[in-house]
């Protein structure tokens, strides 16, 4: 199922600020326009999503109530296959198909990203589509390569997103977190300072020693 047809001319504000929200929004002279122009994914955004290893997924299930699931894989494993449409692999989880089951039925979703060691967040709205591992097995190999290598992980599946809209929110009260391959390169930083440091104090040791046999002779 596509629905991007029908949602296709969107913005932000259409579908996150309706009348309730806009009325909070004046009680605090707050006003926030709307959007002009024809939407693509920011590069800088573009270059947010490549480089995470994971993020939230909201869908909207047949009782009508947001459902939120955690979406991981390999550095880079959510594609951007044009600037306004993502695509990833769905690898095997629990086998309750819940957010695939109801994009079958409502493709509407939101995703959100996150980048702890600076702070940065991307909600996107967009429309959703399951593909069968079967039925595109071009698309399927393009998924699977990430920072070239394969992905090796077990799938049926994809989901392509057709992404509407975009925001990102500021930094405020996310704290910094840092993944062990950011910490270890921080530290070997730091390592390579110490050794040359080490290596100048027996540098100035050396010269030190030899100032002092001169001044033995003198």
């Amino acid at each position: 199922m596509d629905n991007k047809p029908e949602y296709q001319d969107l913005q932000y504000q259409d579908i996150a600020f309706d009348s309730y929200v806009r009325r909070r929004q004046e009680s605090l002279q707050t006003e926030i326009p709307r959007s002009q122009g024809h939407f693509e994914i920011e590069p800088a955004h573009q270059k947010l999503i490549k480089a995470s290893s994971h993020f939230f997924l909201s869908t909207v299930t047949g009782a009508g109530w947001p459902y939120v699931q955690h979406r991981g894989g390999p550095e880079g494993f959510v594609h951007v296959l044009n600037p306004t449409k993502l695509g990833w692999l769905e690898f095997h989880g629990n086998n309750q198909f819940v957010n695939t089951g109801n994009v079958d039925r409502d493709s509407r979703v939101c995703m959100f990203f996150i980048d702890y060691a600076t702070r940065k967040r991307l909600k996107l709205f967009g429309t959703a589509q399951v593909i069968e591992k079967a039925d595109d097995p071009k698309l399927m190999d393009t998924l699977r390569q990430v920072s070239g290598r394969e992905i090796r992980s077990p799938y049926e599946r994809a989901m392509v997103v057709d992404v509407i809209s975009a925001d990102s929110n500021c930094s405020k009260y996310i704290k910094p977190r840092y993944t062990k391959e950011q910490v270890d390169e921080r530290i070997d930083l730091y390592r390579q300072d110490i050794k040359d440091l080490k290596q100048q104090v027996e540098e100035l040791n050396a010269q030190v020693e030899q100032l002092q046999a001169q001044l033995g002779r003198a």
